[in-house]
């Protein structure tokens, strides 16, 4: 399994997170790990499975796989 270490942000929170997390993973079973692990699973802020990301800049939603993008160790996601 190919695992990074990247920054998360969720929804408007201005808290980040870093965090180890596998890469050849699904926006949305991601979206729902990162979630349930902080205890955030019942939040108002999140509209669905999406992800913006920095390093590099792109938008991923439900089934696109993070490594396909290029996210690796380093880059920052945000959990929109």
């Amino acid at each position: 399994m190919n695992k990074g270490i990247v920054l998360v942000q969720v929804g408007n929170d201005e808290i980040e997170y870093e965090l180890e997390i596998p890469l050849d993973i699904t926006v949305k079973n991601i979206c729902k790990s990162i979630l349930k692990a902080l205890k955030m699973d019942g939040r108002n802020d999140i509209k669905g499975y999406y992800i913006k990301t920095e390093n590099p800049t792109c938008f991923l939603k439900g089934n696109d796989i993070l490594s396909d993008y290029g996210i690796s160790s380093g880059s920052k996601i945000f959990l929109v």
